[in-house]
């Protein structure tokens, strides 16, 4: 596995942070920047640790650890993400009364207490498994070390994040208020919102439009009974037969996939998810890929055209690596 570390050279120069820019990630019991603007260590060591690897700022993304005191909800999702500073404070100095009197209603006053300040802060919505978005740089097997001492993100799964998740950016305490209930802020990715854009002016005159496409969406089919009627042997546990494909109907390609079976058969495709593209092509680019990296990345067997043998959870990620974030928790409900 590669770091995405930040070298001396740029930590000195301080660059923007961009689409491109390292990410951290930890795990934490939940995410509340509204009330605690801090990301802490209880071992002054730890934060001395990522001192010596951060620039002056740095994007960290939060997830669920398996902690008793994680909500059971939001154990391993993705939470947020916070821009830190490399600043020492104590925590306190960054946190509500609210926040502080809770702490010592838990008896944990004494933890978190070497922090560095938030200074901007993005939740999501979606949900997300870390397990299964960032396949390369998360290893369940660690994540007591990772939720305690953090790891990078490999470039690819940090640039996705940045890119493809939408995030909604939140209040930080300490910090001026960016929203309120009545002036909520919209999703977008982080990206756009690390380097606002310049405002788009109108203007007037007369106007032509070219429609190209419509949206279309990648769709993962599973046949989950007998399969081995269409293998031509069982397949190992833990194994199954899959289907990538693309559709401007989804409903008519399942009907069309199982229309040789007769309505009183037992067994046919089931689509396992879906993940919606604003064209054809983008769809279809996104399949092409799934065909190439199920073979030569996650060791999947090729049954010819758009057919795979998998392991069920590899399938499941490789799916979610390639789709836009918003299709990510889009389980066809049956």
């Amino acid at each position: 596995m590669t770091s995405q570390v930040p070298n001396e050279e740029a930590k000195d120069l301080a660059p923007a942070l961009n689409a491109d820019s390292s990410v951290w990630l930890t795990g934490f019991w939940g995410f509340s920047p509204e009330e605690e603007g801090i990301l802490g260590f209880t071992d002054e060591r730890d934060r001395d640790r990522l001192f010596a690897q951060v620039g002056e700022r740095q994007l960290v993304t939060i997830y669920g650890a398996a902690s008793p005191e994680t909500d059971s909800n939001l154990v391993h999702h993705l939470l947020g993400v916070i821009e830190v500073e490399r600043t020492k404070i104590d925590s306190w100095d960054k946190m509500s009364e609210e926040a502080k009197q809770q702490n010592i209603n838990l008896g944990r006053q004494d933890k978190w207490r070497f922090a560095m300040p938030v200074r901007r802060a993005w939740r999501t919505k979606h949900t997300l498994d870390v397990k299964q978005v960032f396949p390369e740089s998360y290893d369940p097997s660690n994540g007591r070390y990772i939720a305690r001492f953090g790891t990078w993100l490999v470039p690819n799964e940090a640039r996705w994040l940045l890119t493809k998740v939408p995030f909604i950016q939140t209040n930080v305490f300490g910090e001026t208020p960016i929203a309120s209930a009545e002036n909520s802020l919209e999703e977008a990715s982080i990206e756009t919102q690390l380097s606002p854009a310049a405002g788009v002016f109108g203007s007037f005159g007369v106007r032509s439009f070219l429609v190209e496409d419509k949206p279309h969406k990648l769709y993962l089919a599973h046949f989950p009974a007998s399969a081995s009627l269409l293998t031509g042997k069982q397949l190992e546990r833990g194994k199954g037969l899959f289907k990538i494909g693309i559709s401007g109907n989804l409903k008519n390609r399942l009907r069309a996939l199982n229309l040789s079976f007769p309505a009183t058969s037992s067994i046919g495709w089931k689509i396992l998810r879906t993940a919606e593209f604003p064209n054809r092509s983008s769809a279809a680019e996104a399949e092409t890929s799934f065909k190439v990296q199920a073979i030569e990345k996650y060791g999947g067997l090729s049954l010819g055209r758009e057919f795979f043998v998998m392991e069920n959870e590899k399938s499941e990620s490789l799916f979610n690596s390639l789709s836009p974030a918003p299709g990510l928790d889009l389980r066809v409900r049956r």
